[in-house]
């Protein structure tokens, strides 16, 4: 594998915007199980937040290894300069009868699945979805096998002398929509393809299905997840309450330290999904829950609040003024702060394909990142240099101004953060006997919960 010196920079640069802007902190579990350099492996993945999850595990691999990503096939039909800049980026299209068409899939499939397994056996890895399309539950879908037809044909390539390994990976954001919030990736132990080649070479199909069970049953068990999709939403805002705060802290685990939040998450969810199944009054109780979690968010809804705003302590008098005082007094810093970075919020958004069309809000944001990153970034900072250092020779000032630019994304953001909790406060305080409706109607959840949950 040749160094690319190139690619290496620019993965630097990715990596500062994703681990410092984006995200606020990142854990990587695992890295230890990755196979040593000259094993070929392939790296199955869930697909929890479009274009970040290819992004957040090329960013784990460390310098200078350059993976290759297989990528939904229809972002290589936008423009043939991308395509360019796709293929020097390693991403591969994955063709998927159910998006780009039964045609498009048996004609370019086995070019695509040959290519992988040349790049397997140069030492490259290969990350792939098996999912075929992320969504924003904790499940997983069905798992296309493709992945397993790539490992195996490097194998017969090697002629079986290569222990091709599949290493499982599982995603886990603390938020899919907001920036500055945590990620983890959670590496499994590497599978060995080589107790199956034999197997494989009289009963592939056999072999193929059974493999990519375990696999997929690998990744589940790392993750949070969870097969009731119809009270997915009420366990994922249990698990988010105060509540769920407070259940981590009973288990010892710090609830704001991700790997622990979602060990006692995954704890949580079990306890009530085993509630609901054990109990014989367990379907009762996770209905009311059900309405009274829906009732919830008509009121957050209906008083414009945030989710759980309700829940937290509410703010004096005093404590409302001083706060209303203070972001006046910083008001004109944050309009400062606000460069480049409302620019790469509003304009991006122009230059996506398909936007109307698809309405996927985790898609969409997910390109405006990459095309942040990739176009309205650089081009800020040169329109920033040519400004202020040719027009006007300030260019050290400039090279300054470049610097703060992240400091000012940290501001802006809690800034806004900051600016959302006083109104939600005011709000509360405006609309008294609203906010003890939800009150009462916090307290019925909670009761419920720990109803459900008693293991009594």
């Amino acid at each position: 594998m040749k160094k690319q010196y190139g690619y290496m920079l620019f993965k630097r640069y990715v990596r500062f915007i994703m681990d410092h802007i984006l995200f606020r902190h990142h854990y990587i579990l695992g890295r230890e199980n990755m196979p040593k350099d000259g094993e070929p492996f392939i790296v199955p993945s869930n697909h929890q937040n479009a274009a970040i999850d290819p992004v957040a595990i090329v960013l784990s691999y460390p310098q200078p290894v350059h993976p290759y990503v297989l990528t939904m096939g229809g972002v290589f039909t936008w423009n043939e300069t991308l395509n360019k800049f796709w293929d020097w980026l390693g991403m591969l299209p994955a063709y998927r009868m159910n998006y780009e068409g039964v045609e498009e899939t048996l004609k370019n499939t086995k070019f695509v699945v040959d290519f992988a397994s040349d790049k397997l056996l140069e030492n490259y890895p290969v990350m792939v979805f098996p999912e075929m399309h992320h969504h924003n539950e904790h499940w997983m879908r069905d798992w296309a096998a493709g992945y397993l037809e790539i490992a195996f044909m490097a194998a017969r390539k090697s002629n079986y002398e290569k222990d091709v390994k599949v290493m499982p990976l599982a995603h886990h954001y603390s938020s899919y929509f907001d920036i500055q919030g945590s990620y983890m990736l959670r590496y499994g132990e590497p599978i060995s393809l080589k107790p199956y080649y034999e197997k494989y070479q009289s009963k592939p199909r056999t072999t193929i299905r059974e493999v990519n069970n375990l696999i997929r049953s690998r990744v589940r068990d790392m993750m949070l997840y969870t097969d009731d999709l119809d009270h997915h939403d009420l366990y994922d805002y249990v698990r988010n309450s105060k509540l769920g705060d407070e259940y981590a802290v009973q288990l010892g685990l710090k609830p704001a330290y991700l790997p622990e939040r979602l060990e006692s998450d995954k704890q949580l969810w079990a306890e009530m999904e085993n509630g609901l199944v054990a109990k014989a009054d367990g379907p009762e109780i996770v209905e009311e829950m059900q309405m009274t979690y829906e009732a919830i968010r008509d009121e957050e809804k209906r008083l414009g609040v945030k989710e759980h705003a309700a829940e937290k302590k509410r703010w004096s008098l005093l404590a409302i003024a001083c706060s209303l005082i203070l972001q006046l007094a910083l008001l004109p810093l944050w309009l400062v702060s606000l460069f480049p970075w409302a620019i790469c919020y509003f304009v991006p958004p122009m230059f996506v394909p398909g936007r109307e069309d698809r309405n996927n809000k985790m898609f969409d944001q997910s390109l405006q990142f990459i095309v942040s990153m990739i176009v309205f970034i650089p081009l800020l900072v040169l329109i920033t240099v040519l400004v202020l250092g040719l027009v006007w020779g300030w260019w050290w000032q400039a090279l300054v101004w470049i610097a703060l630019w992240w400091p000012f994304a940290m501001f802006a953001w809690d800034y806004s953060q900051w600016v959302r909790r006083t109104f939600d406060q005011i709000r509360l305080r405006l609309h008294r006997s609203e906010t003890t409706k939800l009150d009462t109607l916090y307290g019925t959840l909670y009761r419920l919960t720990k109803q459900l949950t008693d293991k009594k």
